[in-house]
């Protein structure tokens, strides 16, 4: 962290006074982010109850996380960092947002704010690469890739807390990054990228490249509300959702509702998924929407 009497901020106040001249009694803040002088405000108060993240328990009072019997203490900054991803979770927060937030006045180096990430991830056992929870966004910020939502739990307003809810999967590329949500291991349905399995655990299923998806492809060639999938009985359900590049099944476009059988390739952007299911094979027929 650079003090304030350091020749970085000593050069940079020079030129700010070069530029808008000397005033007395007015004080300026500089940010080494961005030449913006003004960044969004994050409400930090209302995030001070505790929530769950997938399968750990964030209690920012504590500043401590949990996952069973595994309890780990964060730094004050990192947990500021965890709270303000968490109020915008699903959107990207830049990194001038997280600065002003969390450092205020501060001036701090260029690599504070990417160690801090990096501490964070380590604690929550994710990967830069592969990310559960915390996304890098080259040269804007990042985001949190689940979603706040209401907490449907019985014991959901006996302890007060939010949920955070993680989409089925992620897809990036080649590589995939699955949730664990209970009950995959009793789904009968399931989806293959390669040997990576994603399991249909919900009855509808949404694919596309935006936040609300429950199977996240983010691909442009991919819209933000793609397809559906909709498990009834023994039959599973696949329809377009008038995407701009539409969704193929066995490398034919589908303009109905279609009954998928085990084995059948989908076709969403460039990225390939096969069914597989553990129910007998309906017969495969269009049917009117």
């Amino acid at each position: 962290m650079r003090s304030r009497s350091s020749p970085g901020s000593a050069t940079r106040s020079r030129r700010w006074e070069a530029k808008v001249g000397r005033q007395p009694n007015i004080q300026v803040h500089l940010r080494v982010y961005s030449n913006e002088m003004v960044s969004e405000i994050i409400d930090l108060d209302s995030a001070h109850e505790a929530f769950d993240l997938d399968d750990w328990t964030v209690e920012p009072q504590c500043n401590r996380i949990s996952n069973g019997e595994i309890s780990v203490h964060l730094e004050p900054k990192a947990m500021k960092v965890l709270l303000c991803l968490a109020d915008r979770a699903g959107e990207v927060v830049t990194r001038q947002a997280l600065v002003d937030n969390v450092w205020a006045t501060e001036f701090i180096s260029d690599s504070t704010l990417t160690h801090t990430v990096a501490d964070l991830r380590r604690a929550l056992a994710d990967d830069a690469r592969a990310p559960r929870f915390i996304e890098t966004i080259p040269k804007r910020g990042y985001r949190l890739v689940v979603e706040m939502v209401a907490d449907s739990l019985p014991n959901a307003a006996a302890d007060g807390r939010r949920r955070v809810r993680v989409p089925l999967a992620v897809i990036v590329g080649e590589r995939v990054r699955v949730s664990n949500r209970e009950g995959s291991i009793l789904s009968d349905h399931f989806l293959f990228l390669g040997d990576q399995e994603i399991p249909l655990t919900d009855r509808t299923i949404f694919f596309g490249r935006g936040e609300e998806a429950d199977i996240q492809i983010l691909i442009p060639e991919v819209s933000r509300c793609h397809a559906r999938i909709e498990i009834e009985s023994v039959a599973v359900m696949i329809e377009d959702l008038g995407s701009k590049n539409g969704t193929l099944v066995n490398n034919e476009p589908i303009d109905r509702r279609l009954v998928l059988a085990s084995g059948d390739a989908i076709s969403i952007g460039p990225t390939t998924l096969i069914f597989r299911s553990l129910v007998n094979d309906p017969t495969r027929t269009q049917q009117d929407s």
